[in-house]
């Protein structure tokens, strides 16, 4: 440890603990040390007392509180005093903030103590509880078994002139559709049955807070499709809601990665047949994967998000009724999850041009190369150009993948539709989602609801 400054002798002389002859003189020093997600480290100038006799050295509550401090910073993590100030804020005991978080009781009480430090992702959250009531509030309504749910609206009543223009962009009939509002041409009663399901107290209210919803999404949006807000936060919504009821494992990026190539070989098997196991292997490593439908200027294909840090979701639309979108997509937003979103403070602007956020391509270009090896596919394309459909075939078995994902990365790459769509659907290797199964993944999620 190396000196950096002496400071005043101490109003009363201690005693060395170690010689009993020298008395204990306060200095600062630098403090090696090593910490297991820091590595070997130094930290600067901590307070300390050294025997002026033996050189023994201790390092007392006001060292221990500097060198607590350096460590926090470091690590991003969120301080003891944060969180009594999270805890003071909502009027919560630490039972009952176990309960809202999952993190458990133990650990909130050893974060408290400053006995051992969360994890940057876990302090990124509780920032966020902290700083943001509504987060809180919704977490609160989520895992608080004895907090009733809002019943809103207080009153039944006409819709207002700026309702009416949302109601406008809403695609009521989907919503009847999936079964989630009561059929209807009274506008007072679609404007009731929309602010309950999206538990509002009116409908301004919900389009106010659109953007936010947007912004926390990882969202694949059709930027050839028109799009408005409020259909789009609707959407998104309502699949974060089936999401909240699906039992997921502890959110877990490694496992995530680990399942890819469990998944990639699934996609060689009939789509209907593979989807339960798909969904289990995803709620293992903590994502909630649900279907929504396609609705009037909603315009995504998918999207995902950390709702928690122990659980993520992807929402699939099943936009493009064929195989091939259906795991390019997928993969499109495991690629999110593994490349781009490391906490629930994550967020993605919105875009008009897919290109404008690197991080979309990106995506893609991960999802083709993960589902098709890039170094395999630019072999098959050197030995042949335009290949026939049985070559296709032969080197989607031999990469493990489904043909039809095989044509579609083997065009984008060439640019153009070398291999003909047309003639694959002939050979009955391009197939297509039929709307009676796309209607039966879309009510497929409260069948996910137990895993």
């Amino acid at each position: 440890m190396k000196t950096i400054k002496k400071l005043k002798a101490l109003p009363e002389s201690i005693p060395c603990f170690e010689c009993d002859k020298g008395t204990l003189q306060p200095l600062l020093l630098d403090h090696p040390t090593t910490h297991p997600r820091l590595g070997h480290l130094t930290i600067p100038a901590v307070p300390m007392l050294r025997c002026n006799c033996c050189g023994d050295t201790v390092i007392g509550e006001e060292g221990n509180t500097h060198i607590d401090a350096f460590l926090d910073k470091a690590l991003n993590a969120i301080s003891p005093r944060e969180i009594q100030a999270f805890l003071d804020k909502y009027k919560l005991t630490q039972k009952r903030a176990a309960e809202l978080t999952g993190y458990g009781e133990k650990n909130i009480s050893r974060w408290l103590s400053g006995h051992s430090r969360p994890s940057e992702s876990v302090s990124n959250f509780l920032r966020v509880l902290l700083a943001e009531n509504s987060a809180f509030e919704r977490l609160k309504m989520k895992n608080f078994p004895d907090v009733p749910k809002s019943a809103h609206p207080a009153e039944e009543r006409q819709p207002d002139a700026e309702e009416k223009e949302i109601l406008k962009g809403v695609d009521y009939p989907a919503l009847v559709k999936i079964g989630k509002v009561a059929q209807t041409s009274s506008p007072v009663v679609k404007r009731t049955e929309l602010c309950r399901l999206l538990q509002v107290a009116d409908l301004t209210t919900f389009r106010d807070e659109a953007t936010n919803k947007h912004l926390a999404m990882a969202a694949f949006k059709d930027t050839n499709q028109q799009s408005n807000l409020v259909s789009g936060a609707i959407w998104i919504e309502l699949g974060c809601q089936a999401a909240d009821s699906i039992k997921v494992q502890p959110y877990d990026r490694d496992k995530l990665k680990e399942s890819i190539t469990q998944l990639r070989e699934l996609t060689q098997s009939p789509l209907a047949a593979v989807i339960p196991k798909v969904r289990r292997i995803l709620a293992d490593a903590g994502v909630a994967l649900v279907f929504m439908p396609i609705m009037k200027q909603s315009a995504y294909r998918g999207c995902t998000r950390l709702l928690t840090p122990e659980k993520a979701v992807i929402i699939h639309s099943l936009k493009y009724r064929n195989v091939s979108q259906f795991w390019l997509i997928l993969f499109h937003e495991i690629a999110h999850l593994v490349l781009h979103i490391s906490d629930v403070a994550d967020v993605f602007a919105e875009y008009d041009d897919q290109s404008a956020d690197p991080r979309e391509a990106e995506a893609d270009e991960w999802a083709r190369d993960t589902l098709v090896y890039s170094d395999r596919l630019i072999a098959f394309r050197a030995r042949h150009g335009k290949p026939e459909y049985w070559q296709l075939q032969e080197f989607a078995q031999a990469v493990k993948v489904h043909p039809a994902i095989a044509a579609e990365v083997f065009n984008k790459k060439a640019g153009s539709e070398v291999i003909k769509y047309s003639l694959l659907k002939l050979k009955g290797i391009f197939p297509n989602i039929s709307e009676p199964e796309a209607q039966e993944l879309w009510r497929s999620n409260e069948l996910a609801v137990n895993g």
